[in-house]
Parts: C-alpha cells; sequence; structure tokens
C-alpha cells in the first residue's frame, strides 16, 4: 500500500509546485496518473521513486516512509534514458544487477520470465544508443523490473511503442499487480492509461486529485 498525505514539492529553479493532499495505491492495484503536457507528472514519479527527496509530507510504502525506503523495493521507468548508452543490453543489465546485489544466474531467469511480454532476443549484444525508441522502451521497462521490486513507477509507459504494445504492456503490469507489486503509471495517453490501469487520477498545473 502506497500512501501519500499532503505531499508538497517546490522546484527551486522554476517555482513550479507539484501538490498531492490524498492519494492511496493498494498492494496489487494500478494506478494510472492522467496529465497532459507540463501538467508535473514527470516531477511526481520522480519523487516517487525516490530521486526527489527534499518533500514536505509523507509518502508511506507500507509502514515505511519513502526517504528511509531502502531502494530496491523501487523499480523506474523514466521518460528519458538513463542507462548508460555505450554499454550492451547484456552488460547494462548485469550491471544492475551487481548494484542491486542480485546473483547473476538471475539474469538468465529474469530474460526468461520477461519474454512472455516482450521479445528481447536480438537486443542483448546490441548497444544502447543503437536501439530503436520501442526496443530502448522494452529494455527500460526490464532494467526497472530486474530486482523484484515491490512499487513499480513508469513516466509515460507508452513512449516509442505501438498500438500492439499496449496490450504487452497491460499483460505485464495485470500479472505484476497479481502479485502485489504496486503499480503506478502516469501518461498523457488517457485512453491507452484507462487500459492499463484499475483506478486513475489527474493531474494539472502539478496538483493530483
Amino acid at each position: 500500500m502506497i500512501k501519500i498525505r499532503n505531499l508538497k514539492y517546490i522546484e527551486k529553479k522554476s517555482g513550479f509546485s507539484v501538490e498531492c493532499m490524498n492519494l492511496n495505491a493498494e498492494s496489487g492495484k494500478r494506478l494510472g496518473i492522467y496529465g497532459g503536457s507540463a501538467s508535473g507528472k514527470t516531477l511526481f514519479t520522480q519523487i516517487l521513486s525516490g530521486i526527489i527527496k527534499n518533500y514536505s509530507g509523507s509518502i508511506e510504502i507500507g509502514i515505511t516512509e519513502l526517504r528511509n525506503t531502502y531502494r530496491k523495493k523501487i523499480g523506474y521507468v523514466p521518460f528519458d534514458n538513463i542507462l548508460y548508452r555505450e554499454l550492451t543490453v547484456k552488460e547494462m543489465s548485469l550491471l544492475l544487477l551487481d548494484q542491486y546485489k542480485v546473483p547473476e544466474p538471475e539474469l538468465k531467469i529474469k530474460s526468461e520470465w520477461f519474454s512472455n511480454y516482450f521479445d528481447m532476443s536480438d537486443m542483448w549484444s546490441k548497444k544502447i544508443f543503437s536501439l530503436t525508441s520501442g526496443q530502448l522502451q522494452t529494455v527500460k521497462f526490464f532494467t526497472g523490473l530486474i530486482h523484484s521490486p515491490s512499487l513499480f513507477i513508469i513516466d509515460e509507459p507508452f513512449n516509442g511503442m505501438g498500438d500492439d504494445d499496449v496490450f504487452r504492456i497491460n499483460k505485464l503490469l495485470r500479472d505484476l499487480a497479481g502479485i502485489d507489486v504496486s503499480v503506478i503509471a502516469a501518461s498523457s495517453h488517457k485512453g491507452y492509461l484507462e487500459n492499463i490501469t484499475d483506478v486513475q487520477a489527474v493531474i494539472s498545473k502539478g496538483k493530483i486529485e
């Protein structure tokens, strides 16, 4: 269960603020955050992912405040690419396994599991910079889940994806919810978002309702 109470964050450079007075995301449920361009979606997902820490109010994951939560519990797919461009997909995956202290043999297990949703068989030896936008998004999904988080956050899940991929994303997120992983997806594509989430909230000018 994710509980957000009286959340407020003000970005120093722009003065833009993100506010959320009361929002819950139950374990095993998929919460969608819908908002247009410059609505504050990315800032909100960065707060939830633990990247931004200087917010007021509280965000609880289970019974633990987000600031004190072990990073391994959170999986994050940002809008921008933060993967190392010069590494191959396999090298990047192994690096993340090492960072999260997950045994290397887990890569085979995780990749076989992920193949139920997306085929990565022709990507392992490719460098990150050479991937198409759809392939990159697939890899971002995989690396965001490689450490088996209990909270999975996605900023614009359909980035680089086609209509056929919405079905695969829906299946992936539905199955994650089935094993009690909380999912929060933020997107400007309302119709697609409704297809992959159970409940939705709206963010407008930084305010979430």
